[in-house]
């Protein structure tokens, strides 16, 4: 990678650390500032990666950073005083559908597939709890919720089968960010709290985007 796009990679893990502390402490004005900030450089980090011959390609990229832009958007309407889950529900359907068309033309069968396939498994074994959970917001809600288990799914499968361990790991752990998020509002304290969606959702979203420098 570049020098630049490690600064900023740096300046992502400090900005996701004091985002981990933030939430951890309760400190919600920090909070307002770090998550945006992580997703921010992670932009900058796409932008400032440089593409090996044969590797990615620049459509890619933007296809990359758009789906960094509907995930900031997404942290944004989810933040507000006023926050509409389904915006934000819908911006991060839009984040995911768009690493699935970033991905897909590295997606392969092989190993690291059906380990991707094992965690999903694992990580919405819970849906039927979650719909479940979701049934008293609405028929609209529960519809929702079960078209946002589908597509991220597909994300965390493409990713795990385009063979580079990294973005395999990152697509489980979004996948793991959303299923602990999703029991935490439909069904009760989800294991870790908020502390461990904010660390599995960043973590998550570094391996997604280092896939353009594999």
């Amino acid at each position: 990678m570049t020098t630049a796009a490690v600064v900023l990679l740096v300046f992502a893990g400090l900005a996701a650390t004091v985002d981990w502390w933030s939430v951890a402490t309760d400190k919600l004005g920090v909070e307002f500032l770090a998550k945006p900030a992580v997703v921010i450089c992670l932009i900058g980090v796409a932008l400032a990666i440089e593409i090996d011959p044969g590797g990615a390609s620049n459509v890619q990229r933007g296809i990359i950073i758009a789906a960094l832009g509907a995930s900031l958007a997404g942290d944004v309407v989810l933040m507000t005083p006023d926050a509409r889950f389904e915006a934000g529900l819908a911006s991060f359907l839009v984040a995911h559908l768009l690493y699935v068309a970033a991905l897909a033309s590295d997606f392969t069968v092989g190993p690291a597939l059906a380990a991707g396939l094992l965690i999903v498994a694992l990580g919405f074994g819970v849906v039927p709890q979650l719909l479940a959970g979701a049934r008293p917001h609405g028929r609209a809600i529960v519809i929702a919720v079960a078209a946002y288990v589908v597509v991220v799914s597909a994300m965390g499968i493409v990713a795990a089968g385009t063979a580079v361990a990294i973005t395999g790991v990152g697509g489980m752990l979004f996948v793991i960010s959303d299923a602990l998020l999703g029991w935490g509002r439909f069904v009760g304290p989800a294991p870790g709290g908020r502390v461990l969606v904010h660390v599995t959702y960043h973590l998550g979203q570094a391996g997604l985007v280092l896939w353009l420098a594999a």
